[in-house]
């Protein structure tokens, strides 16, 4: 069983995932999860990532900023601590529509997870 541990944020490098939109993914399989993985995506203002499904149930919340959070086609304004629940395979896309950088945490139910985009 792996080790309890905190993960700084020195630790995690940013991957750019589209312009302006930057992806930390903080508790992974390489740092012992087993079932678990979370992380911050930040949407710089006026960006937003490609509509996409995963194959477990995922956890977003707002941290900071608002948008749209997209969810089968219906748009839902959010705002911070605003939370949201996507199953498997439900197809969703984060725009910021906010003049400051608009920060999700997110949270899937696997270390394993897929992200397929659908457009």
């Amino acid at each position: 069983m792996p080790e309890p541990r905190v993960i700084r944020r020195e630790e995690v490098d940013s991957v750019q995932r589209a312009p302006g939109v930057s992806v930390a993914s903080s508790v992974t399989k390489e740092v012992g999860a087993t079932e678990i993985s979370s992380g911050i995506t930040t949407f710089q203002a006026g960006t937003s990532n490609t509509t996409h499904y995963h194959n477990a149930e995922e956890s977003v919340i707002v941290i900071e900023g608002e948008g749209i959070l997209m969810i089968n086609g219906e748009e839902n304004h959010v705002r911070q601590y605003d939370a949201a629940f996507i199953t498997p395979g439900t197809h969703h896309r984060l725009i910021n529509t906010g003049e400051i950088p608009f920060k999700i945490a997110w949270s899937y139910a696997t270390v394993d997870v897929t992200r397929t985009l659908v457009d």
